[in-house]
């Protein structure tokens, strides 16, 4: 089904609708089912795939086990990132990268510019395709027991069949499932997903991310950050081993010469309007000293993630949206000073 009939079915189990993004009523379980509207994909297949995202992709694919997926971008030559995605890798031949679907056909376009000297195949999925997502307290445990597939480790992913269907599953991390299915299937998932799990918004899902502190490009922030302005280097997005890829140049030397004046920090302001990706940050006076990378609503207000400038930010500069809201800077759950080359 299209987004069109999609966003009807999805109405009559009471989804309110904001844009692409699903909203369900808040509820107490412990395990969501969450629609992901607003992820895409962009295939890569064919028997040149590893060799041409190797020599394109910030993330080291060749030392990436079969059935794995990792965090990567890729860059412009000057090293800012086009897209940014979690790439699954089937095979040598065949992978899959999950990003927003506002963003997949800037990805692919961006890359198809260098496959033509490759025998490789890029598509984006479109609507063909959709995902589902399943978060919370036995998320994996549950998905395996339904699907029948192995329970899968944070990283691993699997194909697994839903009659006649093939699903993908991948595990973002503990809490997190990522599945996806042809869309005339969609249903039959989310009926099969709904016995064990409650339907939440989309927000749920973005928050969980946020609270991780992995960041997400939109086709707003394409071309915006460097990879280490959003902390990719520390997640396992970039390797400074595998050799060359477009932009590695501008990547290696600012991570060799500590030459990184920006970062991306976690951050919570009051409900209201939610900042757009790319908006600015400004200080007490209205400088710019950064902008959104994500936002997303909670209980506790808005939670957003944001580049900023690392000098203001120890000078405890005030922090504020455009619009006046004030900031406070939240914990991430790693250390955003690690040496990843230490």
């Amino acid at each position: 089904m299209d987004q069109a009939q999609w966003q009807e079915y999805l109405s009559a189990r009471g989804a309110v609708w904001e844009g692409n993004q699903a909203h369900f009523p808040d509820t107490p379980a412990d395990l969501h089912l969450v629609d992901l509207s607003p992820l895409g994909s962009v295939t890569v297949t064919g028997p040149d795939s590893q060799k041409f995202l190797q020599g394109q992709l910030t993330c080291d694919l060749v030392n990436l086990p079969d059935n794995h997926s990792t965090l990567g971008a890729h860059c412009n030559p000057k090293g800012r990132m086009i897209s940014a995605f979690r790439a699954i890798k089937h095979s040598q031949e065949d992978f899959t990268l999950l990003l927003p679907r506002d963003l997949a056909p800037i990805g692919r376009d961006a890359m198809a510019k260098y496959a033509v000297f490759f025998k490789t195949e890029l598509a984006e999925a479109g609507e063909s395709r959709r995902w589902l997502g399943l978060q919370g307290k036995g998320a994996i445990r549950q998905a395996a027991e339904l699907l029948q597939v192995p329970q899968l480790a944070p990283g691993e992913a699997a194909h697994c069949q839903l009659d006649d269907t093939t699903i993908l599953a991948c595990a973002l991390n503990e809490h997190q499932l990522a599945l996806e299915v042809p869309g005339e299937s969609a249903g039959a998932l989310w009926e099969k997903l709904a016995t064990v799990a409650e339907a939440a918004g989309y927000c749920h899902w973005v928050a969980e991310q946020v609270a991780a502190g992995i960041p997400q490009l939109h086709a707003a922030t394409s071309e915006m950050f460097i990879p280490q302005m959003l902390n990719l280097h520390l997640l396992g997005g970039v390797s400074f081993k595998k050799g060359c890829y477009t932009g590695q140049e501008v990547v290696a030397r600012m991570q060799y010469l500590g030459a990184a004046k920006r970062r991306m920090y976690r951050a919570r302001c009051e409900s209201g309007e939610l900042p757009a990706p790319g908006s600015d940050i400004v200080t007490g006076d209205g400088k710019s000293i950064g902008n959104t990378v994500e936002a997303c609503r909670s209980e506790e207000g808005i939670e957003l993630l944001a580049v900023l400038t690392i000098a203001r930010v120890a000078e405890e500069a005030s922090l504020k949206l455009a619009d006046g809201r004030q900031l406070q800077l939240q914990e991430l759950p790693y250390d955003a000073e690690a040496d990843p080359l230490a």
